[in-house]
């Protein structure tokens, strides 16, 4: 006499709608984490925008002058002890490279600015709405105006001085 041994597995159609459950939950919580990641690299942005602003008010009182300006991504000459806990040379938290321009701007008032470059045509660059964000959290919201500032299409500087 044969034993039937009865294998219990799921059926397709089970398999589909647990696929279409999972696929809703996906959809509706994508938008959430996405902008929850964004939030979270504009705020270690700002955290290493401030932190290397200080760095280089600190450098500037102790030696009566601003280091000279690197290309982007290098750090000034001098400023390793200021900038600690900032990664300066690696990418910034949200794409681009730190970027440090002193006596940038109008020969008639030389401001110094620190900011961040992007490649243009990189793909992850910010667009003014992410940069706009951050400059409503630091600043007053328009990036033409204001201590945070659209330089170009790719670069955003924040003025120091």
């Amino acid at each position: 006499m044969r034993k039937s041994h009865k294998r219990s597995a799921f059926t397709l159609v089970e398999l589909m709608i647990i696929v279409a459950i999972l696929s809703d939950v996906l959809i509706v919580a994508m938008p959430a984490f996405l902008r929850a990641r964004n939030l979270a690299q504009n705020t270690k942005f700002i955290t290493d925008l401030r932190t290397g602003t200080a760095g280089f008010e600190m450098y500037a009182a102790e030696n009566n002058r601003y280091p000279s300006q690197a290309a982007p991504g290098a750090i000034p000459s001098g400023m390793n002890p200021y900038l600690n806990g900032m990664a300066w040379s690696s990418t910034t938290p949200i794409g681009g490279l730190w970027d440090w321009e002193p006596g940038a701007g109008s020969p008639l008032l030389p401001v110094a600015q620190l900011g961040v470059s992007f490649v243009a045509g990189t793909p992850g660059n910010p667009d003014d709405v992410r940069m706009t964000d951050i400059d409503t959290r630091m600043d007053n919201g328009a990036l033409s105006t204001g201590g945070f500032r659209k330089q170009s299409d790719s670069t955003y500087m924040h003025i120091i001085e």
